[in-house]
């Protein structure tokens, strides 16, 4: 009898001290919580952090606890004891980024034997449902080569990844820009401070050591109201922290040529060569007190080219540049110009980047604890701006950005009851772009072709990095306070962001030549000339830098109620955003459109947040013997993003009055009066350094402001804000599989629209679409209503007794929207969007999603010779390519739907799609023409569109599978703890296997312009030729459509 109630109690204890996480309510921030119900009201809960000693108690309030701001990680010991009880421990638990754990904890007379308890880990383990999170032991398991943030958020089904960038993390969630990610290093913002970069992240390679990573997680909503900055995907990362015991590793990786698959015609990949080495640190400097982490990393790399000349052996060819016309053209700018271009085929560049921490954890005293983290990174990058021509090494520019990050947080614990954090950080990013060559040299742009194929050549300086320089700095504070009621937990916050923003950019200041052909370049005969002049004289460079501050408040309260089996967050979060300094006044634009441009951004938002979590393990499924637990949640929210910081910069930069800019059609025209009349000259030979104010030239900077266009905010113009929601069933089965099916759902309330001010509508095309004419080049940012997202994703994962574990996912996302912002120039991002009708441009499917994404993971542990573990994860991913458009191939200066010189860009007019030779809205310039365009049509998914045109981003790119392998090996060494690690990681192995498997090929600029043709006088389309393939290219660049190997070697203790 004795033991049957013994048994009995024991089994009651331990089905009560099962641990289970909500991670649906979470928050930027590097701690976690513990939420329990205990059967004695008084009963005193301890939570000690078992590495580094800190403890954090609390008294039961009703039988209830919660214990906030606690270190990640473990292993915790958890003990709850109560005056006439016997204590319970529960060893081994480990806290997960952002997650609460919930304890349910029934005490028994002290006169029973004490019980301890040992809690799962939950190690390794890969959590899918609202987002993504991975500790450290799961990042270890991914295979890598760039090592980079991007492998590891690829995990989730609903993130994609750009396949033209693998090595430099352009990550897109839901199908959102990739810019409007937020991303955070210990709770601090590491966004580009400006907006540049594509990857959304200040530094050029990874943000982060990844060895410095001790948790990280990938989240799509978030609803807590303390979370906020981004319509894409919130990225989080916990950097390791010290302990009471000393840890380190030393790590070397290097990579070769050797290490790349050859492509299936034999051609090896070009010669490079990569080093990656570095070091962690941690320990205690005052045991139980104080500790460090130190981490540092270095990167050096050789890196190819590509792209070459038509008879080079480069892995991307040019369609019609041979290599005695290079010659030809590098001896004209060499004799004539007396500048050296350099190297057009297979000349190597190099990058560094240069990556180091420090992080202090201090535990003050039982009520306070405090983190200081210092961290510096740099980089040098080399890059070309014309990423789709062929272009001489010179023409190349250097991206140097450095950054310096400080932060302090100081936890507190009051009482039982009243918790705060107080956080400072700074931020400082400066940058200084520079061409290769001289920089000074005007960029210069030759056209040569070979029938239908052409190729523009540049050479000399890049005509956006004649001056332009970067200097942002950045102080946040923030405080946040969390009250415990014991069914209610109270939360309210205030944070402050100032910015400086500097940001020297004269577009062109340089100049821009383009010449017809390379006869016309040795003559100097330009067509086309384009430059950018400070009104105060050409070397008065800072008279026309953008210098303002921005200045962002956010206030939010928040009230997570515990009812039993609910768990329910209620929030409302308000953004209040401006910039105080207003740019410089251009009265010509308010003249031309009747208001000032010397607008301010001042925009406000109040974000109501409702988030659930339902325990319906027994209410639902408790005679489903089957099921373990279940639970379901979701929740519904408004939240506002970010927008890259040069998009505010536009309006003070180009206000219109500071600076010329000017635009000359032929070395022979005829400038205005205001400018001195006359002409500027054919390019002179000697030094052609700013020859347009040189002696032969007749151009003069107006004597007073000429005030040309403008860039300017709409008064009402609001950051991106979206109503977002999901709803989702997470079960356990008894077989212990974790299986999530979930639904997302975005709404657009407010996206990035831009407006050309002076655009007007003079006729129409045979097709109905209208024919523009256009101002002088007044942009405005302002918004839209349109474009949102929708996501259904599954996800499976199981570990075995026999080392084995395996995870799927897979999702299907449709996401629209209106511009694909891929440009910071204001009339870039405007002309470079695939349009029919002028600014009639309705939502469509964005450039940034996949249709269809799935992954699955399977892992094998075992020991091999002693206590030395043998890993070995396998990946494999298939996923349906992004979408591209099908536009006309124009071959004038006016684009088809334009007049003129327009902010339409050529090429980027949706083509109209032919019924048959004899449709009445074209005119095919042969019956052989007229064949060869039908037949393309016929054969393939533009039938569809026939009598019409086919809308941006109708078509799939090709899709694609590969498969990644990582095994690791750890070797014994000398000392007891310390151990070597072996790891080597096999990338895209299918194309190991079959050198045509796991090739990636995507449409550049997601535009294939496959219809050649221009307007006519009469509105009709004179159709000229096809080219089926135009624009679609073999990502290659970084070798990710070969197979790739790395090894590598760490040194551990």
């Amino acid at each position: 009898m004795r033991d049957t109630m013994s048994k009995k109690i024991y089994a009651t204890v331990l089905s009560a001290l099962f641990i289970f996480t909500t991670s649906t309510f979470a928050e930027v921030d590097t701690t976690s919580s513990i939420r329990g119900v205990v059967n004695v009201s008084s009963a005193v809960v301890t939570a000690t952090h078992t590495p580094t000693g800190s403890k954090k108690s609390k008294t039961a309030s009703d039988g209830k606890f919660y214990l906030s701001n606690l270190l990640i990680g473990g292993p915790y010991e958890i003990t709850v004891s109560a005056p006439g009880y016997g204590t319970q421990s529960i060893n081994d638990v480990y806290l997960v980024l952002n997650e609460t754990s919930n304890l349910d904890v029934t005490l028994v007379s002290d006169s029973l034997e004490e019980i301890t308890v040992t809690a799962a880990a939950g190690q390794g383990s890969i959590r899918m449902g609202s987002g993504t999170f991975l500790d450290r032991d799961a990042i270890d398991g991914i295979p890598t080569v760039n090592r980079s943030i991007a492998d590891i958020a690829k995990i989730d089904p609903r993130v994609t990844i750009s396949s033209g960038s693998s090595r430099y993390s352009e990550i897109s969630v839901m199908g959102q820009n990739n810019r409007f990610n937020d991303f955070t290093i210990d709770g601090v913002s590491f966004n580009d401070p400006f907006g540049l970069n594509a990857n959304g992240f200040g530094s050029m390679r990874n943000p982060i050591g990844m060895e410095f990573v001790d948790q990280m997680s990938v989240d799509v909503t978030p609803f807590d109201a303390s979370r906020g900055n981004t319509t894409g995907g919130s990225i989080a990362t916990v950097t390791k922290s010290g302990t009471n015991d000393f840890h380190g590793s030393v790590f070397f990786i290097e990579r070769d040529e050797s290490n790349i698959g050859d492509s299936p015609d034999g051609s090896k990949f070009p010669e490079f060569s990569e080093e990656t080495m570095g070091f962690t640190f941690s320990g205690p400097i005052i045991k139980d007190k104080l500790f460090f982490f130190i981490g540092y990393e270095d990167f050096e790399s050789a890196s190819p080219a590509l792209y070459g000349t038509k008879d080079s052996n480069a892995p991307i060819k040019a369609d019609a540049l041979t290599t005695a016309m290079a010659d030809q053209i590098k001896g004209i700018a060499m004799n004539r110009y007396n500048y050296d271009p350099g190297e057009i085929s297979n000349f190597t560049t190099p990058e560094t980047s240069e990556k180091m921490i420090l992080k202090l954890n201090a535990n003050i005293s039982d009520i306070h604890r405090a983190v200081v983290m210092v961290q510096r990174d740099e980089d040098l990058y080399p890059r070309k701006y014309n990423r789709g021509s062929t272009v001489f090494s010179n023409n190349w520019y250097a991206k140097p950005p450095i950054i310096d990050r400080e932060s302090f947080t100081l936890y507190s614990d009051w009482n039982d009851r009243l918790s705060t954090k107080i956080r400072y950080s700074h931020y400082q990013l400066t940058e200084d772009d520079a061409s290769i060559g001289d920089p000074f040299m005007p960029e210069v742009n030759i056209e040569v072709c070979d029938g239908w194929d052409c190729d523009n050549v540049y050479l000399g300086g890049d005509r956006y990095r004649g001056a332009n320089f970067i200097d942002i700095d950045s102080d946040f504070l923030s405080l946040k306070a969390t009250y415990d009621l014991g069914d209610h937990v109270l939360s309210a916050g205030i944070d402050r962001d100032e910015s400086a923003v500097y940001n020297l950019f004269i577009a062109r200041y340089n100049g821009e030549v383009q010449f017809d052909s390379i006869a016309d370049f040795e003559s100097g005969e330009y067509s086309y000339l384009r430059f950018h002049t400070p009104q105060a004289g050409i070397s008065a460079v800072e008279t026309v830098a953008a210098n303002f501050d921005i200045e962002k408040t956010t206030l939010y309260v928040q009230d997570r109620i515990y009812l039993g089996d609910l768990t329910l967050d209620v929030g409302l979060r308000y953004d209040q955003v401006e910039t105080p300094t207003l740019p410089v006044a251009n009265p010509k634009f308010e003249q031309r459109n009747g208001f000032s441009n010397a607008q301010r951004f001042d925009y406000d938002s109040v974000q109501p947040r409702f988030g659930f979590n339902y325990d319906a393990s027994e209410s639902l499924f408790g005679d489903m013997d089957r099921i373990v637990s279940a639970e379901i949640r979701g929740g519904y929210g408004k939240f506002m993003g970010r927008i890259p910081r040069v998009w505010y910069g536009n309006a003070y930069s180009r206000s219109g009055g500071l600076s010329d800019y000017v635009k000359v059609y032929g070395h022979d025209s005829t400038l205005p009066s205001f400018r001195c009349g006359g002409t500027v000259g054919p390019m002179p030979a000697g030094d052609p350094s700013f020859f347009w104010m040189g002696a032969s030239s007749n151009y003069c900077i107006p004597s007073s402001p000429y005030f040309n266009d403008a860039q300017v905010t709409d008064p009402d113009f609001e950051a991106p804000q979206s109503w977002r929601g999901n709803l989702a069933l997470d079960l356990v089965t008894e077989g212990g599989y974790k299986v999530t099916m979930e639904y997302n759902h975005d709404s657009v309330d407010k996206a990035v629209f831009y407006k050309e001010l002076g655009l007007n509508r003079e006729s129409v095309m045979a097709d109905g679409r209208g024919v523009y004419s256009h101002g002088p080049g007044d942009f405005m940012l302002t918004n839209t209503g349109e474009g949102g997202a929708k996501a259904i994703s599954f996800s499976v994962q199981k570990s075995f007794d026999n080392g084995l574990s395996m995870f799927g996912s897979w999702a299907s996302v449709s996401a629209e929207d209106v511009y694909p912002l891929t440009s910071a120039q204001a009339e870039s991002a405007y002309g470079y969007t695939q349009r029919w009708d002028g600014e009639n441009v309705p939502a469509a499917r964005s450039s940034f999603m996949a249709d269809s994404k799935l992954v699955v993971g399977l892992e094998y542990r075992t020991m091999l010779f002693g206590d030395n573990e043998t890993r070995v994860s396998a990946i494999y991913i298939n996923k349906s390519g992004e979408p591209y458009s099908v536009t006309f191939d124009n071959s004038s200066y006016s684009p088809i739907g334009g007049t003129g010189y327009s902010a339409f860009r050529d090429d980027y007019s949706l083509a109209y799609i032919p019924t048959g030779a004899d449709d009445a809205k074209v005119v095919f310039t042969s019956a052989s023409v007229a064949t060869d365009v039908m037949n393309h049509i016929n054969s393939g998914p533009l039938a569809k569109y026939k009598g019409t045109y086919a809308p941006r981003n109708a078509f799939d790119n090709p899709g694609y599978d590969r498969l990644d392998v990582r095994i690791t090996q750890e070797i014994p060494s000398f000392m007891e703890g310390h151990k070597f690690l072996f790891y080597l990681d096999l990338l895209n192995v299918m194309n190991m296997l079959d050198d045509e498997q796991g090739r990636i090929f995507e449409y550049g600029y997601n535009t294939s312009r496959q219809i050649i043709a221009d307007a006519m006088d009469d509105g009709r389309f004179e159709i000229k030729g096809v080219d089926p393939d135009d624009s679609l290219y073999l990502q290659d660049n970084d070798g990710q459509s070969r197979w790739q190997i790395q090894m590598g070697l760490k040194y551990r203790f």
